[in-house]
């Protein structure tokens, strides 16, 4: 893919809890409002405590010399340290997390024309927790903030999960809350977490007639298993979504990032193919 020096703007999505978060947007040239260009909505990882949304500039400058807006998300972090309540303007939670995305959606769905987006070709892309989060925006629709337009769908058109957290069942349980025993009923506390945990995964909220989605996983991977990539676009399928499973035999955790565990070359084939994905599906015009 091609790579330009366009710059990109702030724009404030949501205002809570002392906080303005922000969507980083990165426009293509020969842009204007009332276009109906798609919309790529990257949405960075860092175990829903750390990362920030600059972290997918160059990638959004690379899918804007593409044609489309670009989007880079910002959403509250979880406290590394357990505060009760969480310090103002931090996530509670990682349901949080997802309520933040949704509302990023929301807003650019919304703002569509203004932006020059069409409201109907938003894809979501994410790395790590942020994986978990695009998908989450393909299967989850249960976590919204107070005085979200309910109205306007939150569901992305399409996903990109590069690596992302998809069942927090096992090792991920950590970021589920321990739930209460009344009455000292420990089997009871055990099976509401467990459920919740289900809740916030989103292996168990596939249901058909959910957006396409590319999956993308390193089986040099510690952090997230392959084998749980392979068992979502199983499930996924199984439902009659669509869904395409690419591995990479060489590459370990967060391979999408540059300057991080992957070489460049190899995370430049890994947004080819989230490139060939898009365009495959009308998101992106057929490269000349």
């Amino acid at each position: 893919m091609a790579e330009t020096a366009f710059g990109h703007e702030t724009i404030i999505y949501k205002e809570i809890d002392g906080r303005r978060l922000r969507l980083l947007v990165s426009r293509p040239e020969g842009w204007s409002d009332g276009d109906d260009r798609a919309a790529v909505v990257f949405i960075h990882g860092g175990g829903w405590q750390g990362g920030q949304p600059e972290m997918f500039l160059r990638h959004s400058r690379m899918f804007a010399a593409r044609g489309a807006v670009a989007f880079s998300v910002e959403y509250r972090l979880i406290p590394r340290q357990h505060q009760e309540p969480p310090a103002s303007g931090m996530a509670q939670d990682v349901e949080t997390c997802i309520a933040d995305c949704r509302s990023a959606m929301r807003y650019i769905r919304r703002h569509a024309r203004e932006l020059g987006v069409d409201p109907q070709r938003i894809a979501a892309v994410g790395d790590s927790a942020g994986g978990h989060l695009a998908a989450s925006l393909a299967t989850i629709d249960d976590y919204d903030s107070p005085g979200d337009d309910l109205s306007v769908s939150a569901t992305a058109n399409a996903v990109v999960n590069c690596n992302g957290i998809v069942d927090f069942t096992g090792r991920w349980k950590k970021f589920v809350p321990e739930a209460d025993a009344e009455g000292g009923d420990a089997v009871r506390a055990w099976l509401a977490r467990h459920e919740h945990a289900k809740a916030l995964s989103p292996l168990y909220r596939i249901r058909a007639g959910q957006p396409p989605m590319l999956l993308m996983h390193g089986l040099r991977d510690e952090v997230v298993v392959p084998e749980d990539a392979e068992r979502f676009y199983e499930a996924y399928t199984a439902a009659g979504n669509e869904a395409q499973l690419v591995l990479y035999g060489h590459l370990a955790h967060a391979f999408v990032l540059f300057d991080y565990t992957a070489a460049e070359r190899d995370v430049l084939q890994a947004v080819a193919g989230i490139d060939a994905f898009l365009t495959e599906r009308g998101f992106l015009p057929p490269q000349g």
